[in-house]
Parts: structure tokens; sequence; C-alpha cells
């Protein structure tokens, strides 16, 4: 049998007859190293091809059954810690990968016990829409959110605001490694972040006492690693744990909200030509270009026709330097696409069509454009015999530009769920 065949009916196996096991590592308060709570690990069955985890996710990608296996793993690990009394309220970490969070909501029901749900920095830009949902629901069920890796991958960056963790997991090598820019930068990020939220910082594997001195450095006031215990079956009997604290209500916007109404609700807005709007919009795009891949884009085009070749060409530039830009307009057919941009079409009863925005947010810069067209007045100088139309400069708009964060990363939400 093929190795592609072996790994394949090993998987289905597995799969088949439940033979997943969890095994449980401690998450320690760094200063009095008392255990606050238990990350939950997958393993395959003992001494097999697919005991290791990485191999396990590895087959179940390639076969087209991540989504199966990640729903497995967290019912297994369920079942084991709740049989063992783990049922402190966010006393246990459970991971999703990003891409398989779509059955998420199926394993997570309102008699389960309020934990919480790690995501790994792998995909995030995948399925941004179904990310946020996915979190939104288990927020409303009292859950908190991880953010895996962190400052491992540019995408765990440029995605920390709109994910807004309430625990934030250091990517090992950077309590692991030298001092250097790297390493500084994504202490700047974490810290910032960390001091407007709240989050809390958990130093991932701490092995020495030189690691746990790097993890307080960094910020960290939990921490996991072998120094603290190996992943292990739980202590019987399992000593009472504290759990992390309740999360902080996070404001949704109400649904149907849109960039201008965002905005215009905290700020007030102003009038004037097409002409500048143009100017502003690229100059927020530069920005973005400039901060490469820990930025995100959003931007919406009010109809198709305004999505020009020449938008088509920057957009694209920024598709293959950002970490993630979605475009949004009313007539962008179902599956369109431009490279690494996700499109999306605007609905007929959306407001959203009858608005200009541009929404930039990296680590240290958030920006947002929020313009809405202003009717025709019976004064307005036809330019196309028949259908009413306006010249392009003289079309009218109220607008926002506001440089703050919150209102930015709102509207940025408001746009991502409509992917």
């Amino acid at each position: 049998m093929s190795e592609l065949g072996s790994s394949r009916d090993a998987l289905a196996d597995i799969l088949r007859n439940s033979r997943l096991r969890t095994v449980f590592q401690p998450i320690v308060e760094l200063e009095t190293r008392t255990v606050v709570a238990y990350e939950a690990l997958t393993r395959g069955p003992q001494g097999s091809t697919l005991e290791n985890p990485d191999a396990l996710f590895a087959a179940a990608r390639e076969h087209g059954r991540l989504a199966e296996l990640d729903s497995a793993c967290r019912i297994e690990a369920f079942r084991t810690a709740f049989a063992a009394g783990l049922n402190t309220p966010r006393g246990l970490f459970v991971n999703s990968e990003p891409e398989a969070l779509a059955l998420l909501a199926g394993d997570v029901r309102p008699t389960t016990p309020a934990m919480v749900l790690e995501i790994t920095e792998r995909e995030l830009t995948g399925n941004p829409a179904q990310l946020l949902r996915s979190i939104d629901h288990v927020r409303e069920l009292g859950w908190s959110v991880a953010l895996d890796d962190v400052g491992a991958d540019a995408a765990s960056i440029a995605l920390l605001s709109l994910i807004n963790p309430e625990i934030i997991k250091l990517d090992l090598h950077l309590v692991r490694e030298m001092p250097n820019q790297h390493v500084a930068r994504i202490m700047n990020v974490i810290t910032a972040h960390a001091e407007s939220t709240g989050s809390i910082i958990v130093a991932e594997g701490v092995e020495t006492e030189k690691h746990l001195d790097s993890a307080r450095a960094m910020g960290a006031t939990l921490g996991q690693g072998w120094l603290f215990g190996r992943p292990v079956d739980l202590p019987n009997p399992l000593p009472p744990i504290a759990g992390l604290p309740s999360p902080v209500d996070v404001a949704v916007e109400p649904a149907g909200s849109t960039p201008f109404t965002i905005a215009s609700s905290k700020r007030v807005a102003r009038a004037y030509s097409r002409d500048l709007l143009v100017e502003i919009s690229r100059h927020l795009e530069a920005q973005a270009l400039t901060a490469g891949d820990s930025a995100v884009v959003l931007s919406t085009f009010q109809h198709a026709s305004n999505f020009t070749l020449d938008a088509a060409r920057r957009y694209q530039e920024l598709g293959d330097t950002v970490a993630m830009v979605a475009v949004l307009a009313e007539g962008f057919l179902p599956g369109a696409s431009l490279g690494k941009v996700h499109m999306a079409g605007i609905g007929d009863a959306d407001a959203l069509q009858h608005e200009w925005s541009v929404a930039v947010v990296t680590p240290t810069f958030a920006a947002l454009l929020a313009a809405r067209e202003l009717p025709v007045t019976d004064s307005a100088p036809a330019t196309a015999a028949g259908t009413g139309s306006v010249a392009e400069a003289d079309r009218q708009f109220e607008f926002v530009l506001t440089h703050d964060r919150a209102l930015t990363v709102a509207a940025a939400r408001s746009l991502i769920l409509r992917l």
C-alpha cells in the first residue's frame, strides 16, 4: 500500500473508532508557579505513524478531513477533562484551526462550561468572516479567546485588533531568541495591545529559568512549558484550579452597521466632492503598503463599475503585499477573484451600496475614510443623456476621516462579516 493510502486509512480508522488521546499541559502563574488552567493537546494512537500531532493534522489537511479531526479533538478533550473533574470556568484551553471553525458551533453548547478557545495563527486570513462569527459565538457563551503563536506569522499581528483576544500566547521563539529588532517589534505591538485592552499575555515553551526571565520581560504573567510540566494525563485527584478571569464584554456593532453609520455616530461628518476622497483613499492605501505584511485593508466601491482597471491594479499590489485585503461592491459576480484579494458583492437592500470607505489597520496605525454619497439635486448637470448621472467631479459625499482605532476596527469588522 502506498504511503498516501496508508495515512488515509490510518486517519479514517482513528476518526471512525475514536482513537484520539488527550493530554494536558499546565498553564501557571509565573510569580507563584500556581496552576491556573490546562491546555488540552491531542495525540494519535501510541506507537502509530500518526501519534505525533503534526503528522496527524498534516494527514487530515491532505485528505480533506481537517474540520472533522478538529471537531473530534475538541469533543475528546471535553470528555476527558470533564470526566477528571476539570470543569472550572476558563480552566481549560481547547484548540481550533481557523479553517476548521465551521463545526465549532455544534461542539460548543450552552451547557458546556465556559472555557478558552485557542486559535492557531495558521490561515487566519483564509476565511475571516467565518473566523469572526465563530469568535462572536463562543463569546456569547461566556468563553474567552486566545490567539496562539503570536509573532510567528505576520497575520497574527495584523489581525490582533480585529480578533481582540482576551489571551495572547507568545510564539515560543520569542522567549528563546536573543534580543533583536524582530523581538522588539513584536514586544512593542503586544505591550500596546495589552495595555489598551487588558489582554493576558502567556509565554509558551518555557523550559529554563532564562526562558522564564525572558517571558517576564516580554510582559507575560502566565506561562507553560517543560519547566512547569510536560503534557500528560491530568492528576488524580485533580487539585482545585482558579481558571482565568471572566472576559470583559467586547462591543459588537449591530447587524447591518456600515462604516459610515459607525463613524458618524461618534464623529461629525463633513461634505466635499469626490476628488478629495480619491486623494485620501490613495494616501491610506500607500500607508498600508508601507506597513507591508502587518496591514489589513478593507474597502468599498459602491458599484463594480467604480472598481476600475487602475483600482484593480492598485489592490492587486496590496494583495501581494499586505496580510489581508478585501473589496466590496454591488455587481461583483459570485466567486469573483483578483489574486489574493477577497471580493464580495453588496446586496440590493444593503445601505453599504451608497458608501465609499477605506479602512486600514496595522499594529501601529489605524485610519478610516467612511463616506456616503449625497442625493443628486435638481441643479446637478447631467452628462449622460437620459440617465440623470452627474460628472464625476460634481458627485458630493458626506464623510468622516478618523484615526480612532476603535472606530476603524469596528468599521473593518462590519465589512469582514459581509465577505
